[in-house]
């Protein structure tokens, strides 16, 4: 157990070192004009796309990823985000939001777990599993961390995955257990599990009977292996 225990943890790891690097280059591509606001020019979100499209092809597990911006950092009251998602194994596109208050399909994101946690919490964060607001009707995983400029906080930078990718890079590592195991996110919510016993979205009790839990990768990710007792015979 202790060795699925370690390759699991490192895989978090390794990802949420991968969205650190990610938010280096994309805020290294950001400006603050003199009264310590964003400028986002047509340069600025160009070489910004340039670091997703190469984020989003070099990580196939990848859905999506971009920044956040918190509003105080836009001083308006929109909402902006610069994000792009996989349309297939080779083709990027930017994905736009309703970001105007009162507005069609507003994403009101400031009250989202990941963004808070990342943007006034200042800490990774790992949210989900829950249907993704694109509406591809999946599950995902919401990865963030801190968008910071200098002294400045500005937001997010995050990234998707979904469920079903992350069985792929992840189910076989569990199933080379006898056990009942399963990824739990910092709400109980079962991300993946390697049997029927734990499905993905299911809440489990901190002190479930029978089961014991241990963290993995970044602590504040809040990520935990489940691992259950074996059933009676």
């Amino acid at each position: 157990m202790a060795a699925i225990t370690a390759e699991i943890s490192a895989w978090f790891s390794a990802r949420f070192a991968h969205l650190e690097v990610l938010a280096g280059e994309m805020i290294a591509a950001l400006k603050l004009d003199e009264h310590r606001r964003l400028e986002l020019t047509e340069s600025t979100r160009r070489r910004m796309k340039a670091v997703a499209v190469r984020a989003l092809a070099d990580h196939p597990v990848l859905d999506g990823c971009g920044v956040i911006f918190a509003r105080s950092a836009l001083d308006t009251e929109n909402g902006h985000l610069e994000w792009w998602v996989r349309e297939d194994e080779a083709r990027f596109a930017r994905y736009s939001f309703g970001v105007v208050p009162g507005g069609d399909r507003y994403y009101d994101y400031e009250h989202h777990e990941w963004f808070i946690r990342a943007f006034h919490h200042g800490v990774p964060a790992l949210v989900g599993p829950y249907v993704d607001y694109l509406g591809v009707e999946a599950y995902v995983v919401t990865l963030t961390v801190p968008a910071q400029h200098g002294d400045a906080r500005l937001g997010a930078v995050g990234t998707d995955i979904q469920v079903s990718d992350l069985e792929q890079e992840l189910l076989p590592v569990l199933l080379r257990s006898a056990r009942s195991l399963a990824l739990v996110g910092r709400h109980g919510n079962v991300i993946l599990g390697n049997s029927s016993r734990f499905l993905p979205g299911e809440f489990v009790p901190a002190e479930a009977p029978g089961t014991e839990r241990v963290a993995l990768g970044p602590d504040s990710a809040g990520v935990s292996l489940l691992i259950a007792a074996p059933l009676a015979r």
